[in-house]
């Protein structure tokens, strides 16, 4: 006879903000094969608005985590899939890689993951309602009737420790954004960004352009940024007066996915590994100078071709737009 199948399920969830996402938009799939899944993770936050997830651990409960999965003879994953060789090799998308490590059946998705994003922010979490109203508010306020979420900039994460300043406040200006030490160039060039921005105004002078971005990343003319927790953007993807998305290839396009209209821009890395099937994937031609890994190889020398915002403003207009106008 064989070793008996385990029936729980702990996932040591290491990695960025849209790692985490991405893994709680699969875990729906991994709940009809293990009784209980219990996560540890520096963004506890996600999975504790995820309903599939039983248990969550922070970072500082490591020994609890350990010794709670050896008490219940868990199924324990602790390496994270963008180091696991079949999606390094790009023969898995992410959410079959992580079918494949649960040791459930890989759908064979070519072009991205085919995931949705199913969180609950406001259940855990109705404190952050206040921060919704008050975006929908300034947006109103402003002169828009409706509005457009865009990320150009990313790779950093929120959770990084802040300097102080003298008088005790968060100083985002003294964390520098290391965007040259990227090992994947995913980033959309700031000139070429305010421009599709100008563009898109002229273009939709009533919609307004809500940033998803850190305090230390650049500032665009005639957006909107708020400072506020990253789920309350979730909730204000649901909207009905959102369109849809712009991003590159960062954490708002896990934290969306599935939800609204998403154009996505592609440099460095690419939607079959790390993106979602349905999605506008915009795949701008790049000198790919190295095998596609998210580990520190040092910066990437890819080459890229960056698409000229008037191109881009053609898609984003075609996908968000064509059929709502």
């Amino acid at each position: 006879m064989g070793e008996p199948k385990k029936k729980n399920l702990y996932i040591n969830s290491q990695g960025g903000l849209g790692f985490n996402i991405a893994l709680a938009s699969v875990s729906k799939e991994l709940k009809q094969k293990y009784d209980r899944i219990c996560v540890l993770s520096a963004y506890f936050d996600v999975f504790e608005c995820c309903n599939s997830i039983d248990y969550v651990y922070k970072p500082h409960e490591i020994r609890d985590f350990i010794f709670d999965a050896k008490h219940d003879d868990a199924k324990l994953i602790c390496e994270r899939m963008y180091d696991t060789e079949d999606f390094i090799y790009k023969k898995l998308s992410y959410a079959d890689a992580w079918r494949k490590a649960c040791d459930l059946p890989v759908k064979g998705n070519k072009n991205g993951s085919d995931t949705i994003s199913e969180l609950h922010p406001l259940k855990k979490y109705p404190n952050i309602e206040k921060f919704i109203n008050d975006a929908m508010q300034q947006i109103q306020e402003s002169g828009y009737e409706n509005f457009v979420i865009m990320q150009f900039e990313g790779g950093q994460s929120p959770l990084v420790e802040v300097p102080r300043d003298q008088n005790g406040n968060p100083d985002w200006s003294k964390v520098p954004t290391n965007y040259d030490n990227e090992p994947l160039k995913r980033h959309y060039p700031y000139e070429k960004a305010q421009e599709f921005i100008k563009l898109f105004q002229e273009k939709h002078p009533k919609t307004a352009v809500v940033m998803y971005q850190l305090p230390n990343e650049h500032k665009y003319e005639n957006t909107i940024c708020m400072e506020m927790p990253y789920l309350c953007f979730y909730e204000l993807a649901k909207k009905v007066e959102c369109m849809g998305t712009v991003s590159i290839d960062s954490s708002l396009q896990h934290l969306v996915a599935g939800i609204n209209n998403s154009v996505v821009l592609w440099g460095h890395s690419l939607p079959d590994s790390f993106g979602y099937e349905y999605n506008k994937n915009i795949l701008q031609p790049c000198n790919r100078d190295d095998i596609l890994y998210f580990s520190a190889l040092g910066p990437s020398g890819a080459r890229i071709d960056y698409i000229q915002p008037e191109e881009l403003l053609k898609e984003v207009d075609a996908y968000l737009f064509a059929k709502k106008d």
